[in-house]
């Protein structure tokens, strides 16, 4: 189970992994006292986190009757934003981590203030449909992204420099604010929901427009002083952000189909191509060439129980997943890679999810925190 937090959150994130438990078996999995469980779980109970189902007896008629807890995801949503090259994602998930629903917004041009009103305007047309309580917003986006101040320090695709995001977002939407890397966010998601539930040690390599790395080391998801940790330019190659991208990221590989004259115009394009041509394969074998080296360096130096690669081609184009593999045995100490190296959880919906748990990591750790932010838009009984 994934650390960090106060004990409140250890109890919500001990019912999250067991689905729905007593409160003997929360207490074991948080470690905490039997006293204690019950005073956050009246806590829990009373902030709609949590719901007490009707008192049922052990196996077969034995033990002690007892109160299965479940979460309340009937009646709590989280809205997730995730900023990408060419459009934003919004998106409504339950805090169990299920993507509801799911709308995208394609950029008119890279200017922040329009995308980022473009992402408020959708943001309240869902809050005003949603019945349930929205606990807070959580943004992902690529590049350097302090967390701490709420705004991109640094993003080279979308040319954007110290944008004040959570400030503008909040302000137009009413809404608790929470922003993060995507890679970091990811990583977050891996561990209260997908892979990396067990792991000490977990890297999410994300590929796509921005390559980037981000990783959590017994448990917890590193940062940095400066929330800049996760570059990994000069690893891939290049003296600059635009000569590393140039050559591995989506819009470089669809670059360069189009002038082998394949007639695609987008990622989703070259990897339906990738499928029965031979030159839209080997655009990505080769990119998982370069990656997985990078791969086999931080495998090197942080020795991880699991390393997820979110790329699109790892499981949707032949030779891909190999590659990457074969790189990583060829150049790490790492014997079976196959062990360790996986893809994401979250696959179809992994933008979404990065979004949504910028915010629902921030409720695991401290839920009651969380609650008390959200604004009282809706009455409901917890009950």
């Amino acid at each position: 189970m994934a650390t960090g937090g106060n004990s409140a959150g250890a109890v919500l994130r001990a019912v999250l992994e067991q689905g729905s438990a007593p409160r003997s078996a929360i207490a074991k999995l948080a470690g905490l006292s039997p006293a204690t469980v019950t005073a956050h779980v009246r806590a829990l109970v009373a902030a709609g986190l949590l719901l007490e189902l009707p008192e049922t007896a052990g196996p077969a008629g034995m033990g002690r009757p007892h109160s299965p807890l479940v979460l309340n995801i009937a009646g709590n949503v989280v809205i997730g934003v995730h900023i990408a090259a060419e459009h934003t994602t919004v998106a409504a998930l339950d805090i169990a981590g299920a993507v509801r629903l799911s709308h995208r917004v394609p950029h008119i041009d890279l200017n922040p203030d329009r995308i980022l009103a473009s992402a408020a305007a959708e943001v309240r047309r869902l809050r005003d449909e949603l019945t349930e309580r929205v606990l807070g917003v959580g943004v992902a986006i690529g590049g350097w992204v302090d967390t701490q101040a709420g705004s991109v320090v640094d993003h080279g695709t979308l040319h954007w420099h110290n944008v004040a995001v959570r400030q503008y977002l909040s302000d137009e939407t009413g809404l608790p604010v929470t922003l993060d890397s995507h890679t970091r966010a990811m990583v977050h998601a891996e561990q209260l929901f997908g892979h990396a539930r067990d792991a000490a040690a977990t890297v999410v390599l994300f590929v796509g427009n921005v390559i980037d790395v981000a990783f959590a080391v017994h448990g917890r998801v590193h940062y940095g002083p400066r929330s800049a940790a996760g570059a990994i330019t000069r690893l891939v190659g290049g003296e600059t952000a635009e000569d590393a991208l140039a050559d591995c990221a989506d819009r470089a590989l669809v670059a360069r189909a189009q002038l082998a004259s394949l007639p695609v115009r987008s990622i989703a394009d070259l990897i339906t191509a990738a499928s029965s041509d031979e030159r839209a394969r080997a655009l990505f074998v080769d990119r998982a060439e370069v990656l997985g080296r990078v791969i086999a360096v931080v495998i090197d130096l942080l020795d991880p129980d699991t390393v997820v690669v979110v790329d699109q081609a790892m499981v949707r184009v032949p030779g891909v997943r190999a590659t990457y593999l074969d790189v990583v045995r060829r150049f790490s100490a790492c014997e079976r890679p196959e062990e360790v190296v996986t893809g994401s959880s979250f696959l179809g919906r992994v933008l979404e999810t990065a979004a949504g748990t910028v915010v629902l990591h921030q409720l695991f750790t401290d839920p009651l925190a969380v609650v008390a932010a959200a604004p009282r838009q809706l009455a409901f009984d917890s009950q």
